[in-house]
């Protein structure tokens, strides 16, 4: 398989006015998020600076809000806001509407109306959170992983304000929770996808999803970045994570170049080590007939 190296130039094209730090003075805070069937959801929320995004967190299967740690950091310090959840059933969230407790391994893998479909109306209550805090969806980012990134296409289909997607691992189907039709849905509207190329089933649904994707949202609209191994929170490092934050400032498809321009990057490792981080690469697809 052939490969070529990816550079993400660093541009506030889509978020114009460039995002500040954040102050000192702002702080991360605990909320409960409610939904319309009477969830009641632990997030974190760290108000963004002014004119920069804001990142919803929708995080995987069996995991919680904890995934995205190696996020939050950095964020800060592009001035960057975000609403981390756990979602039903999940983390800190398991209390029921009636009062009960439960976790995700009561709830049913199948059905169209399953709790993970369901799942989307944690997302809406996220959404509205951010509204009441006057962050609209052109100032609103999904990011979501396995699950989550599913999740987030879904929810993105069925509010076209949201600005852009990423999505780390998206897969044909999770829990019934479907994502072809919901990509087809999308519209022209920035969407990166980022897999692993070292699992072969779900190398492969992430080649038809990103040839889906790229005739239902157009090319222009569509980047890929490959790692060579890893699914989900596990394909994002503190090495590469602000070349995604880089790609939320500037959402055009990345310069494709024939070497490796990871050391002249302008990212050197964090807390003195010396590891450099991983190449961001794209395949080169196969054309029909070949």
């Amino acid at each position: 398989m052939n490969y070529k190296t990816v550079t993400l130039s660093v541009c506030l094209a889509f978020f114009p006015a460039a995002a500040s730090a954040q102050s000192d003075e702002q702080e991360e805070q605990r909320v409960t998020l409610t939904t319309d069937d009477g969830w009641n959801l632990n997030a974190r929320y760290l108000k963004a600076a002014a004119d920069a995004p804001t990142v919803v967190f929708i995080h995987t299967q069996k995991s919680d809000l904890t995934e995205w740690l190696t996020w939050l950091k950095p964020m800060r310090r592009y001035g960057f806001g975000y609403l981390a959840m756990d979602l039903r059933g999940h983390g800190n969230s398991f209390i029921t509407p009636d009062g009960a407790t439960t976790t995700w391994k009561s709830f049913s893998l199948s059905g169209s109306d399953n709790e993970y479909n369901k799942m989307l109306r944690d997302v809406d209550a996220a959404l509205a959170y951010l509204s009441t805090n006057s962050v609209s969806g052109g100032e609103t980012v999904l990011a979501g992983s396995v699950l989550g990134a599913n999740l987030a296409i879904k929810a993105a289909a069925i509010h076209p304000e949201i600005a852009m997607v990423i999505a780390l691992s998206p897969a044909l189907n999770v829990n019934d929770v479907l994502s072809v039709n919901p990509l087809r849905a999308y519209g022209k509207r920035p969407l990166l996808i980022v897999a692993g190329a070292d699992r072969e089933r779900q190398y492969k649904e992430f080649q038809l999803l990103n040839d889906i994707a790229k005739m239902a949202c157009g090319k222009q609209n569509v980047t890929v970045i490959v790692e060579p191994k890893g699914i989900g929170p596990g394909l994002v490092t503190k090495y590469n994570v602000r070349r995604l934050l880089d790609w939320i400032k500037n959402p055009r498809l990345p310069e494709i170049v024939d070497f490796s321009t990871t050391a002249a990057a302008g990212y050197p490792p964090e807390d003195g080590e010396s590891e450099p981080p991983p190449a961001i690469e794209m395949p080169d697809f196969p054309q029909d007939g070949q």
